[in-house]
């Protein structure tokens, strides 16, 4: 895979982990009505400084780190049942929206981040018969 291509997902993952910044917080922000006030954790700052880093640290297996934390973030809330209560219940649709947006950017911060550091298999060109003959199978026809 090309350097490019890996940038291109590292950056996917950084969003997604935004995303789910946006998830976490959006419900006190939108009940407080402000940036500051609606602070519940430090889980958004955690996020943000994880995205943060794989934007900023141009090693290869950087975006692991983001898909380590999507994958605990959804255990730890799979294992609340606050968590899971708000995934299904729609009669609070801030907290349900929320709720969905915030699971949405972990698991793909996680396949992102996966997608980020794959490596790509080269197939050979062409293959050759060993008297000099082309295969037309894999090759195609001559022009």
């Amino acid at each position: 895979m090309a350097k490019a291509d890996r940038r291109r997902w590292a950056v996917a993952t950084c969003v997604a982990l935004v995303v789910a910044a946006i998830g976490d917080a959006g419900p006190e922000i939108v009940s407080s009505r402000s940036l500051v006030a609606g602070y519940d954790g430090p889980g958004p700052l955690i996020y943000l400084g994880v995205a943060a880093v794989v934007a900023a640290v141009r090693w290869r297996f950087m975006p692991l780190l983001a898909v380590v934390t999507g994958v605990l973030f959804l255990v730890g809330g799979f294992s609340d049942a606050s968590f899971v209560d708000r995934l299904g219940t729609p009669a609070e649709p801030v907290q349900f929206c929320a709720a969905w947006l915030q699971l949405a950017g972990f698991a793909a911060a996680a396949a992102f981040g996966i997608a980020a550091v794959r490596r790509h298999r080269s197939v050979p060109a062409r293959t050759a018969h060993p008297d000099g003959r082309q295969n037309s199978e894999t090759e195609g026809p001559r022009r």
